[in-house]
């Protein structure tokens, strides 16, 4: 299999030549959501195959692979600056819990029925609490900083979930969000690159 380094859009990749013209991995950080929706889609399946991997016949052990993971997950983060993309916050449907309900209430002073009223829907299906008014959240700046940042829900804050142990059970959830998040995007492309021999 011949490997051929391009540049596209600015992105150093390796386009692995063969019959299903798979494109490989960069050198370099992406941080552009419209590419990383692109490489998302059109990886989609070796994304499947690469989870199974994980899921089904990578030989190492849960703790092993977590802190791979968390390696990893540190040494993106680093050069990923949250404030510069905000996609989780505008394109997500972040969901509550009582003791978020009770702290944002408190932080913004407003009743929890004034709160809820204002703020929260419930899912008829699930029963999940929601910002009615989101996606994006409500609480985004233009800035894409959070207004309520020191409050902010639970799910907010451990998003993109990747440092949470038992990344094998949860890998379902990274590759659910690798269109929304350079962070789990380029994560999720660098343990494929070094996950592929173990």
């Amino acid at each position: 299999m011949d490997q051929k380094p391009r540049t596209v859009n600015g992105c150093n990749i390796i386009v692995k030549q063969r019959t299903d013209s798979k494109v490989s991995m960069q050198s370099k950080i992406i941080r552009e959501i419209s590419i990383i929706r692109r490489y998302s889609r059109y990886n989609e399946n070796e994304d499947a195959r690469f989870r199974v991997f994980i899921k089904n016949s990578l030989n190492l052990s849960n703790a092993q692979l977590d802190d791979i993971v968390q390696e990893t997950t540190d040494r993106i983060w680093k050069q990923i600056n949250c404030l510069d993309c905000g996609n989780c916050c505008k394109t997500l449907r972040i969901i509550l819990d009582t003791d978020d309900i009770k702290r944002l209430a408190s932080h913004l002073k407003m009743s929890v029925r004034a709160f809820e009223k204002e703020y929260i829907g419930q899912d008829k299906e699930y029963g999940d609490l929601f910002f009615k008014q989101s996606p994006p959240c409500p609480f985004l700046g233009k800035d894409n900083a959070c207004k309520v940042y020191e409050h902010r829900p639970k799910a907010c804050r451990d998003f993109p979930y990747l440092h949470e142990k038992n990344f094998r059970s949860r890998s379902i959830s990274m590759v659910e969000n690798l269109e929304t998040c350079p962070i789990v995007f380029n994560v999720w492309q660098s343990l494929k690159t070094q996950l592929k021999h173990k």
